[in-house]
């Protein structure tokens, strides 16, 4: 697929995809979901990227879906875009590879509910502003945020709209790492180098049990988990990890 809505570049096994409607604050469009959907897939089975960071051209992120796409668009329209959105989303989730959002500007909360890590810089903002113009956030984000933060915090974002700090957003647990700007990019691609090195298949598990257990029952759960741990005992890379620890040099890992 020729990209027109997104830019990427690979350097060693990280793949950066940047968003790239910078006159728009990089709103998402059908284009935009179709291309970032492609891909994912084209990641998933690409053994030589084993980190994903995405980030935004310009001043913004990604202030959510575009409104004058949405004007165009029936109640049909709008119920086919949202459920593309929403298995783009579902498609982030089962992506056994890490995904690092870098916030560089505006971040509407909803086009990121499905990442792994977030960095931002400090003059970040972050919110759900639908509700100022007649809005309801879609895309699943009213499902996953009162289930990572409290109802009542929930509420209050997307009740009120109005757009909160890098700092408050990393004090409800929204964002991990807040940093300077100018700094913003290489504290995310270290991280992504780190993750990088790791073996993928532990932190494929890691992710799947992460974001599949909470929504399983608790005896369900520990089942899951642990098909997820045993499976990594018949690896090359577990053999290698632990030949590597006793031998106290660093693993090379091949995600066999």
């Amino acid at each position: 697929m020729e990209f027109k809505y997104i830019e990427t570049a690979q350097e060693g096994r990280v793949l950066t995809v940047t968003f790239n409607r910078p006159d728009k604050l990089n709103s998402w469009n059908e284009g935009l979901v179709d291309e970032l959907t492609y891909l994912l897939s084209e990641s998933a089975m690409n053994s030589n990227i084993r980190v994903l960071i995405i980030t935004g051209k310009g001043k913004g992120f990604s202030v959510g879906g575009d409104l004058d796409e949405f004007l165009k668009y029936d109640a049909a329209g709008i119920e086919k875009f949202n459920r593309k959105v929403i298995d783009l989303f579902r498609q982030m989730e089962h992506l056994r590879k890490p995904i690092i959002a870098a916030v560089n500007g505006f971040c509407n909360l909803e086009t990121i509910q499905a990442v792994d890590l977030v960095v931002t810089s400090n003059k970040a903002k972050f919110g759900l502003p639908e509700v100022n113009v007649a809005i309801s956030p879609g895309a699943g984000i009213l499902v996953r945020l009162p289930r990572n933060i409290s109802k009542l915090k929930a509420k209050e974002i997307a009740l009120l709209g109005e757009w909160m700090t890098a700092d408050t957003a990393l004090s409800l647990g929204l964002v991990n790492y807040v940093t300077q700007p100018e700094e913003l990019l290489t504290k995310a691609s270290e991280i992504a180098k780190t993750l990088a090195e790791k073996a993928p298949l532990a932190m494929g598990a890691i992710k799947a049990v992460i974001n599949n257990g909470p929504h399983l029952g608790t005896d369900e759960a520990m089942e899951y988990q642990l098909k997820e741990n045993s499976s990594l005992f018949y690896t090359e890379d577990l053999k290698e990890g632990v030949q590597a620890f006793l031998q106290k040099r660093k693993a090379s890992y091949k995600g066999k």
